[in-house]
């Protein structure tokens, strides 16, 4: 078949901006409690049902970590009633607080946070090249981010690119709990990178350890190592998500979880593609 028509045939596969966050209909979205349904049977099944240890029971509260979620759906497929589900792909959060939903159990409300903080002004930029460190992770997120600029996505459209330099880049993706091992590795690279930089922690494992966490061989997240400005979430986190995250670094988005919860609210403004 001649390319040229085989190409008009294909015709455009990149997804617009509407559903770029949208969830296909096949896969699991992320849990929200549902607090009427917390009774003390549901919780206690709750923290025996989750393989990832996402739910806790402590100081008068239920927690789901959304940074532990390996997104299995069984929660909310085993209990209704009392764990729902968020459908959508913009979940990157300014604050590590942010992707943790906790329930009062004596008054049966959500623990509100307050809000979150603003991305800094000096990384509001039109367009965005980072350097990509992987400290110890499995793997998965960097092909996670290498997708990001696949013809689905296309983060170029968006001003974003990837360098070999962190002398070269105004922020740094890191994915990883931080082993021991890249320790350094990530500082030196930190260090090398110019004023203003801006760093984000590319899922669970670089947000929080996930479940390397307890290990003595990682730090147990990005932020235990360096200041993060942006947290995105996902086993893997989705390539999605990830634009989603240097979306919110460059000001083009706001943040749509707030408590783990989304909130209501639309971007301050389209993001253009360069």
């Amino acid at each position: 078949m001649n390319p040229l028509w085989q190409t008009l045939r294909t015709g455009l596969l990149t997804r617009s901006l509407q559903n770029l966050f949208r969830l296909p209909a096949w896969a699991p979205g992320w849990p929200v409690l549902r607090p009427e349904g917390l009774s003390h049977t549901v919780r206690r099944e709750l923290l025996e049902l989750c393989p990832s240890v996402a739910f806790a029971e402590e100081g008068g509260e239920f927690r789901l970590d959304l940074a532990h979620c390996v997104l299995c759906g069984r929660c909310f497929q085993t209990f209704p009633q009392a764990v729902g589900e968020l459908r959508g792909l913009e979940v990157a959060v300014t604050r590590r607080e942010d992707l943790v939903q906790r329930v009062d159990l004596a008054t049966g409300n959500f623990v509100d946070p307050g809000p979150p903080p603003p991305t800094r002004a000096e990384l509001h930029l039109p367009t965005l090249a980072f350097r990509e460190v992987s400290a110890g992770n499995t793997g998965l997120d960097d092909t996670e981010v290498a997708l990001a600029g696949n013809p689905f996505h296309d983060m170029g459209r968006f001003g974003f690119t990837v360098v070999a330099s962190p002398r070269h880049a105004d922020a740094l993706l890191v994915a990883g709990p931080v082993s021991q091992n890249m320790r350094e590795a990530l500082l030196r690279t930190y260090q090398a990178t110019p004023e203003p930089k801006g760093v984000v922690a590319v899922g669970n494992e670089a947000v929080g350890g996930e479940v390397f966490a307890e290990s003595p061989q990682v730090a147990g997240g990005v932020d235990r190592v360096l200041p993060v400005d942006v947290y995105v979430p996902g086993s893997p986190a989705r390539p999605a998500a990830i634009l989603h995250g240097l979306l919110l670094l460059s000001g083009r988005v706001q943040q749509m979880l707030v408590g783990g919860r989304r909130v209501r609210g639309k971007p301050e403004q389209s993001p253009k593609a360069s």
